[in-house]
């Protein structure tokens, strides 16, 4: 407990050294905040590399796979440092590591002297998946000018090495280098001429292989200063079954524009993942549903950047900004469409009977429904669209099922999707089967009192990602002229507001760690804190719909927001209001 205390206030600390920089002062509880955001978020990406690499690893060919009980685990996290003026920095620390349960009867990873990373599979691997995700997850930490401290550990068997193994000088010749071989500190030398004649070499060989791997082929530590360290070892005891490297990247002072940016004069105004304003009474009415798929278990799914900092998100603006009653909220993430329906549909429909009033035999509508779905969408043959859930089974669409090959028409021979194959109708008809239809969804709470059901969908329904790179997809057969395709059935009380309707694209607003849609619906709530029982659907739709069109213009990523209303509110859904 103490140990933890002391890490807590030492993050404070680095914290509120940096607050200086701004005009504002920020108080301890916004320190603590942003501390708190620093760590959610790089837990983020330590769930999705993780869940990456996991997916990458099963996708691989049988003749690169790890042993069935081989691990590649992946760290990310947040230390404490100091920087070169004497300061408290925080730095961000990615690592990652091959383990295998058992090593009797198997020669792990690199064969008996070969020294190459591209001749071992978990060295592969591990090279193949920090280029990914030092470009893509984490290219924001590993920006130009950053001192970047790269470890490379590296080993070798206890294997005598009776003759000299040969060594092309591939990586150069090397002349008393300093490195840590088995714990302790060694000046080591290899040449072309003398190759290598001992474990120690061999070790430190294989670490240059890496680094040279790091050096040529991830983009990003071109641009940053890096300092190598290496580590190496002989496991005598283990024989011939341990082989193996692991690699640590460590960004110094990895925040410092974060944290800048953070302690800017308008941060109250442009960030709404801080100071969420406390709404003066309860909204006893409200029962919320929030649904999140970020990371999804098929392969052929792509990830979807910030959406569970949305969820959580919209989870405390519910709670906090309108008051809405904790256990009135119920999350779902990575949720399958059985699952949504049962835990979720289920739950809304029979509280909305137990909260029922009565008019003479009649049950009295008590209730307002929330629903506020992020993830992926699709878009089918016919144009309608649908909630893409976690799980659904594809074993009957040819070209995403695995045939006896092992391989899927839809993934091409390195394991990547093929985007521009766009699936036909009769196998988009297969693929909607396991979809959630968003007019299925409302639909089914007909005939449950319910005064009012509301749905916010963040989620791109056209074929593209939030990134604007292209996803699974229908070859739709759509008069995008004369706007020829399937409208929502609405229930008669439901309005929708979409990030864009079925044929646009719904970006992600990435300095803000949001999709556009949820960002300003949130600032919007946050701007009307103690005033919103005056704001009108209406006025929350024109001011996120200008908003929206500005700010993505700005970025290049063009995006206008969509909305529907059943019959009831069809004319009249601009002036009801948020009720409490």
């Amino acid at each position: 407990m103490k140990k933890v205390v002391i890490t807590v206030l030492a993050l404070v600390a680095a914290v509120a050294a940096w607050c200086q920089n701004g005009e504002v002062q920020l108080n301890r509880e916004y320190q603590a905040a942003i501390r708190e955001w620093l760590e959610q978020d790089v837990a983020g990406r330590g769930r999705a590399m993780q869940e990456r690499a996991e997916r990458m690893l099963l996708a691989l060919p049988n003749d690169e796979k790890l042993y069935d009980e081989g691990l590649v685990a992946i760290g990310s996290r947040i230390e404490e440092g100091v920087g070169a003026d004497g300061q408290p920095v925080l730095n961000f620390v990615y690592d990652i590591s091959y383990n295998c349960r058992h090593m009797e009867g198997y020669t792990d990873d690199y064969p008996l002297g070969q020294y190459r990373w591209d001749v071992s599979n978990s060295a592969r691997a591990m090279c193949q998946l920090t280029k990914q995700f030092v470009e893509g997850v984490l290219d924001d930490l590993f920006r130009a000018g950053k001192d970047v401290t790269i470890r490379i550990t590296s080993s070798a068997d206890g294997t005598d090495i009776s003759a000299p193994i040969a060594y092309g000088g591939e990586y150069g010749d090397f002349r008393y280098m300093p490195t840590v071989f088995n714990g302790e500190p060694l000046r080591l030398s290899v040449s072309r001429q003398s190759g290598i004649a001992n474990n120690a070499q061999l070790a430190y060989v294989r670490a240059q292989s890496v680094r040279h791997y790091l050096e040529t082929e991830v983009r990003n530590l071109a641009q940053t200063r890096n300092r190598y360290e290496y580590i190496t070892r002989s496991y005598i005891d283990t024989g011939a079954q341990y082989r193996r490297s692991s690699i640590e990247l460590v960004v110094h002072d990895a925040f410092r524009e974060t944290i800048d940016l953070m302690t800017a004069d308008k941060i109250q105004d442009d960030y709404v993942d801080f100071n969420v304003p406390q709404a003066a009474g309860s909204y006893e009415e409200a029962y919320v549903l929030i649904l999140c798929n970020d990371e999804y278990r098929l392969p052929f799914l792509p990830s979807v950047p910030f959406a569970m900092n949305d969820a959580n998100m919209v989870r405390r603006y519910f709670t906090r900004a309108l008051g809405v009653p904790e256990r009135h909220v119920k999350m779902l993430h990575g949720a399958t469409k059985q699952a949504v329906l049962d835990e979720g549909v289920h739950w809304l429909t029979d509280l909305s009977q137990a909260v029922a009033g009565h008019k003479g035999d009649a049950l009295d509508p008590q209730m307002d429904v929330y629903i506020y779905y992020v993830g992926l969408g699709y878009t089918d043959y016919d144009g309608k669209g649908y909630l893409v859930p976690d799980g659904f089974e594809v074993s009957n669409i040819k070209s995403l099922a695995v045939n006896k090959k092992g391989k899927a028409p839809y993934m091409g021979a390195d394991g990547r999707v093929n985007y521009d194959i766009p699936l036909s109708g009769k196998e988009s008809g297969r693929l909607t089967k396991g979809l959630l239809g968003i007019d299925e969804l409302l639909g089914k709470f007909k005939g449950f009192p319910i005064r009012r059901l509301t749905m916010v969908i963040d989620a791109s329904f056209d074929g593209n990602q939030r990134n604007g790179q292209p996803m699974l997809r229908a070859d739709r057969k759509i008069d995008t002229k004369k706007k020829k395709r399937r409208r929502m059935n609405l229930r008669s009380d439901a309005v929708v507001l979409m990030a864009a309707d079925l044929d646009r694209t719904a970006y992600a607003f990435d300095a803000q760690h949001h999709g556009f849609l949820t960002y300003f619906l949130l600032k919007e709530v946050k701007g009307a804190a103690g005033r919103m029982d005056e704001c009108t659907y209406g006025d929350l739709y024109d001011a996120i719909e200008r908003k929206v069109n500005k700010e993505s213009a700005l970025q290049g990523r063009w995006q206008e927001v969509g909305g529907a209303a059943g019959g009831r509110y069809k004319d009249s859904w601009r002036g009801l209001k948020i009720e409490k």
